[in-house]
């Protein structure tokens, strides 16, 4: 009897095992079983970010680029990235959404290396230096602004989207850079005040200038030395202001 059971608890695991294997969905299986999507194993596949989202938000922002936002349709979005406006609406929550998601995924990629830095790092200048370069090579492009150049025609008809991008992207970039400041400051590596005010002085530093220019169309994108050299600047006199004394 003892040898039946064993018997038949075995071929219930086979069978198990056999359904998971050709019948549940990999998505599945990636949820509940996180070494199935490593590199080795039953499944050897890359990891990848939401294809499905970047191609929406890929197509809507070159879209918005070529056309307006307000030109711009999610009839059009959806034909283009051969997804349903319902995918639209789930990832992104509307047309809107859609915009704010370019504000948001570029902070995103911001706040994530800073945290990375201050965590692999105690030299403030290098993780400040690494900041700035990263964060100009991302928003002054001439993809990003012509993004904010959109944005901008769209603030006399929509002034709820102004608000929605700057909240969402700038202002949400330098808070993040202020949580960061603030850290620096209460460990001794920074003489502040107020981390907030900080934030906006670097962010000053960094751009102004760059990006008045850039986003009228008077200044060409820079090129990676440039960026390297005005990132030091930029920090440099930065840290003049706020170094430790």
């Amino acid at each position: 009897m003892r040898l039946f059971l064993r018997s038949f608890i075995l071929l219930c695991y086979i069978q198990i095992v056999f359904l998971i294997l050709f019948y549940v969905p990999v998505s599945i299986l990636k949820a509940i079983i996180p070494a199935f999507a490593g590199e080795s194993g039953i499944v050897a596949r890359k990891r990848r970010p939401n294809d499905m989202r970047e191609k929406i938000l890929l197509v809507a922002e070159s879209l918005i680029i070529e056309k307006g936002y307000r030109s711009t349709s999610l009839d059009e979005v959806v034909e283009k990235a051969g997804c349903s406006k319902s995918a639209v609406y789930e990832y992104f929550g509307g047309k809107e959404g859609l915009l704010s998601a370019l504000s948001v995924d570029l902070v995103t990629t911001l706040s994530r290396e800073l945290e990375a830095l201050s965590h692999t790092t105690d030299d403030v200048t290098g993780a400040l230096e690494s900041y700035a370069v990263r964060a100009m090579s991302l928003i002054l492009t001439e993809r990003h602004m012509s993004t904010v150049r959109s944005v901008v025609a769209e603030v006399w008809h929509a002034p709820a989207l102004g608000h929605s991008y700057y909240r969402l992207g700038p202002a949400l970039a330098q808070e993040r850079l202020a949580d960061y400041l603030q850290r620096q400051a209460d460990a001794g590596q920074l003489d502040i005040e107020d981390a907030s005010q900080a934030a906006v002085h670097f962010y000053g530093l960094m751009l102004w200038d760059k990006w008045n220019a850039m986003v009228v169309g008077g200044r060409k994108p820079m090129s990676k030395a440039e960026i390297e050299e005005d990132a030091k600047l930029a920090v440099h006199a930065f840290m003049r202001l706020y170094g430790k004394r």
